[in-house]
């Protein structure tokens, strides 16, 4: 049998991890916006865009919940 090594280092690249952290964020935060400025837009109600765009809040919410966390 092999012998396991006590020194396992993770094999995900945390700067990556944060970039792609950033870039989630940044992407709901635009996608919140518009979903707002969507729905204040007065007489039309794009009920579409307005499940389009929860979608892809709700799917970068989730990319976001499976992100290793790191300290």
């Amino acid at each position: 049998m092999r012998k396991q090594n006590k020194n396992l280092k993770a094999d995900f690249n945390t700067s990556r991890s944060d970039m792609l952290r950033d870039k989630l964020l940044r992407e709901i935060s635009d996608y919140e916006r518009q979903l707002a400025e969507l729905k204040l837009n007065g007489n039309q109600v794009n009920f579409t865009m307005i499940q389009t765009y929860k979608e892809l809040i709700n799917a970068r919410q989730a990319m976001l919940r499976r992100l290793p966390v790191h300290y």
